[in-house]
């Protein structure tokens, strides 16, 4: 089952790529292709939420909202850094 960057790049490969996606689709490898893209994209996330972790250390309190925005951060920024890597043309 893709994720959401699975999902985004096989939309990108559509757009921008249509040769490269109709090749996948005739051989028949558009999935195991979409699977490991978006393997791959999960584990460059994941990092990149360690890095930002690091770079932006958590706030000094028992606010949950504060907690909340400082993940919502982090996670949009990951989010952002991944789509941007994989797809440039499609933001």
């Amino acid at each position: 089952m893709l994720s959401k960057y699975g999902i985004l790049y096989s939309k990108y490969l559509e757009e921008y790529k249509p040769i490269t996606y109709q090749e996948l689709i005739m051989n028949g490898t558009i999935n195991n292709f979409l699977e490991l893209k978006d393997e791959e994209l999960n584990n460059l996330r994941n990092s990149i939420i360690i890095e930002l972790r690091n770079k932006y250390k958590k706030p000094n309190t028992d606010s949950f909202i504060e907690l909340v925005k400082y993940n919502n951060f982090i996670y949009n920024k990951a989010d952002e850094l991944v789509i941007w890597t994989s797809c440039p043309k499609s933001i």
